[in-house]
């Protein structure tokens, strides 16, 4: 057995969420990839839309891949901001020591690493699998660029020998979407149709968000 995480605050959901949700599955060859909305993001404002309505639309766009992806409420049942090092301990205890455990995050996410809370920790807990995002490259100096070479292995199939300690760079599909811009549309009475799945397209015009 063994277990992804990828988080964000999927306000709403899109298909570029999902297709590269797929793709990590399909690449780690995981039981479960675990999509965790953000309860308080600790480095994004607060979401327009409630936790609830969004891990509404999260598991409205999972829809019939609910066997291989998983919408998780783990961040949304603790109080205060989400940090993940709290969300990858809790996880541990869930799965024991033995199982390895991916956290999934984009290069944009990377660069940007040594804001989180106890980021150093992060590997104690997981490996770290790191999507390609254009316009972003790794760090090549400081602590940041120092603690990703310690890390790093190219060798998807090493890396799943352990359960934790290790970083690996991948390429997926990269959609041009975001949550952003179809938060904008809607605004704008423009159509969001083929952007985010049909039932959570149904759900932000029957609940009237981001009008």
């Amino acid at each position: 057995m063994s277990v992804a995480i990828f988080g964000g605050t999927f306000n709403p959901v899109h298909n570029g969420h999902l297709r590269i949700a797929i793709e990590l599955a399909e690449l780690l060859e995981v039981d479960s990839l675990r999509m965790i909305p953000c309860a308080l993001p600790a480095h994004r404002d607060v979401p327009s839309a409630s936790p609830q309505q969004r891990l509404e639309m999260l598991k409205l766009g999972i829809g019939e891949q609910a066997q291989r992806l998983l919408a998780d409420d783990i961040e949304l049942c603790r109080e205060g901001p989400s940090y993940t090092i709290d969300t990858l301990r809790e996880i541990r205890q869930q799965i024991g020591s033995q199982t390895p455990l991916f956290l999934c995050v984009g290069m944009d996410v990377l660069t940007t690493l040594d804001s989180w809370q106890d980021w150093q920790q992060l590997t104690d807990y997981c490996h770290l699998i790191v999507s390609s995002r254009p316009g972003y490259q790794i760090p090549k100096s400081g602590p940041l660029a120092d603690w990703i070479r310690q890390r790093l292995c190219d060798d998807l199939h090493e890396l799943k020998q352990s359960s934790t300690g290790r970083l690996h760079f991948c390429n997926l599909t990269m959609l041009a979407i975001s949550s952003t811009a179809i938060r904008n549309k809607v605004s704008a009475g423009e159509k969001i149709d083929y952007l985010t799945p049909a039932a959570v397209v149904n759900c932000i015009q029957q609940q009237h968000l981001y009008e």
